[in-house]
């Protein structure tokens, strides 16, 4: 049987090995499809990154809300408490500026001889104060503190300038003025004895005093210091 050589010639002269050869159309259709494997891929983890950050974007909104609600329902008690300090303030300011009425009658009792009677006293903060339907006295509007204005009578002169020394050595007195001291006619002392407001004896001298306190440290024209009110409103959360 005669052989046959079925071996390219090609292949004989290339040493037995089989060369493959591609059209440039192939090669360019693998580039794009390397190309679009590519782009399928970034776009795959963009999407996946896209959607992550979308999560944690929705995660911390849903956290916000929460927070702004707690915060809101905290904020009652904020104002509440703002609140509780400005009373406070409001009341340590009356506390230190107020003049101490109590005490002051207190020593003006005490000072007050026995043959002295008073028929009208007049407590007041600042001057032209009005009280009552009496008349101020005009020695009243000489000092700004708190003062005493007396009006009555006692046995002599001599027991009206005892009794001006007397009120001079109260505590935080100032200043005693005294508006008038003279006797009292025979028809005065006559009508006192049937019902007079005067009410003094026969030639006794009725005297006009007022009485002046230092000034109440840090007081205003009322004698408290003004504490201006809050601001913000007072409420709950809804």
């Amino acid at each position: 049987m005669r052989a046959v050589n079925l071996i390219p010639a090609d292949a004989e002269r290339a040493g037995g090995r089989v060369a493959l050869r591609l059209a440039p159309a192939t090669y360019a259709l693998l580039g794009v499809l390397a190309a679009a494997l590519v782009l399928v891929t970034m776009y795959v983890l963009s999407s996946n990154q896209l959607a992550s950050r979308k999560a944690t974007l929705a995660s911390l909104q849903s956290q916000l809300q929460q927070a702004q609600a707690e915060a809101a329902q905290l904020g009652a008690y904020s104002q509440f408490a703002s609140l509780a300090q400005t009373r406070v303030q409001t009341v340590r300011g009356i506390a230190s500026t107020r003049f101490d009425w109590n005490a002051a009658m207190g020593n003006l009792a005490r000072v007050i001889p026995a043959n002295t009677s008073l028929q009208s006293l007049t407590g007041t903060v600042v001057p032209g104060t009005s009280v009552g339907s009496g008349a101020n006295s005009p020695l009243r509007a000489d000092l700004p503190g708190p003062a005493f204005e007396l009006l009555g009578c006692t046995a002599s002169h001599d027991d009206v300038a005892r009794l001006i020394s007397r009120l001079r050595s109260m505590p935080d007195v100032s200043r005693v003025a005294l508006g008038s001291s003279a006797k009292n006619n025979a028809q005065a002392s006559a009508t006192s004895t049937s019902g007079n407001a005067t009410g003094c004896k026969p030639n006794t001298p009725s005297f006009d005093l007022v009485v002046f306190y230092n000034p109440v440290t840090d007081a205003g024209a009322t004698g408290a210091t003004a504490v201006p009110a809050p601001t913000t409103p007072v409420g709950g959360a809804k």
